[in-house]
C-alpha cells in the first residue's frame, strides 16, 4: 500500500476551510491543469454518503472515477474512498485541525494501491505533485475570498 501526504496552513477560521470543502465543485475549482480533472455532476453537497464522479483526462486518455464519502466528521475530517476506477484501493482523509482561532492546518492523507502490474513510482510522484499543486491552489482560493 502506497501514501503520501501534503499539509498547509491557511488564515481562516476551521469553520471556513471545512465550509468551502462542503462544495464537491471545490475540486475542479484548486486542481492544476494537467492533468484535467472534472465533475460529472453539479450541484453537489458533500455528506455522507454523497457519491460522485471524476473524469480524469490524461494523454487523450479519459478514465470516470467514482468516490463515495464514507466517514464524515464536521469539522474535523471527512474521507472518501474510490467506488470505480483506477486504483485497487483509493482513500483520501481530509483532516483540518484549529491552530488557532484564526488559522486550520489541511491534511491530505492519501493511501492507495495499484493493479499489481503497474510501477508505482511515477504514479506516486505524480500524484504528490499534483496534490502538492492542489494545495498550493486551495490555500490561495482560500485566502483570496
Amino acid at each position: 500500500m502506497e501514501r503520501f501526504e501534503v499539509a498547509e496552513t491557511v488564515p481562516l477560521p476551521v469553520a471556513s476551510v471545512w465550509k468551502a470543502h462542503e462544495d464537491v465543485q471545490l475540486l475542479e475549482r484548486v486542481a492544476p491543469p494537467f492533468p484535467l480533472v472534472r465533475l460529472k455532476e453539479s450541484n453537489i453537497v458533500c455528506t455522507l454518503g454523497t457519491q460522485f464522479t471524476v473524469r480524469v483526462e490524461l494523454f487523450g486518455i479519459g478514465i470516470d472515477w467514482q468516490a463515495k464519502i464514507t466517514h464524515w466528521d464536521p469539522p474535523v475530517c471527512f474521507v472518501d474512498e474510490q467506488v470505480s476506477g483506477p486504483f485497487r484501493i483509493w482513500e483520501h482523509t481530509h483532516q483540518f485541525m484549529a491552530i488557532t482561532s484564526e488559522s486550520t492546518r489541511i491534511v491530505d492523507s492519501v493511501r492507495f494501491e495499484l493493479n499489481p502490474l503497474v510501477d508505482g513510482t511515477l504514479i506516486r510522484l505524480g500524484l504528490e505533485t499534483m496534490f502538492k499543486l492542489r494545495m498550493q491552489n486551495l490555500k490561495q482560493m482560500l485566502v483570496d475570498r
